[in-house]
């Protein structure tokens, strides 16, 4: 492989460290909101609409899984790039 196509590697590298992290902040704000509303449904269920509070839980949820296939995508990219990197080394 030539320098460039070892550059373009490493830039896409870093490209995905930076989507890596921006999903890791993302899951951590998403389970901190589901634990947020956990605590609220537990404190005030009774006063309500539960058709609305199931609903919004769910969102959560599925953002949450979202968020852990996107990041799960990124990781197995990263992992193939660096196998990538280390054959043209």
């Amino acid at each position: 492989m030539t320098s460039t196509n070892s550059a373009d590697l490493a830039l896409q590298y870093t490209q995905l460290i930076e989507q890596e992290d921006d999903y890791v902040e993302q899951l951590v704000t998403c389970n901190k909101l589901i634990l947020d509303a956990m605590d609220i449904i537990a404190k005030r269920a009774g006063v309500l609409h539960m058709d609305t509070v199931t609903q919004a839980a769910y969102h959560l949820h599925s953002m949450e899984q979202d968020l852990n296939r996107k990041l799960f995508k990124v990781r197995l990219e990263k992992s193939i790039l660096v196998n990538q990197m280390s054959q043209s080394t």
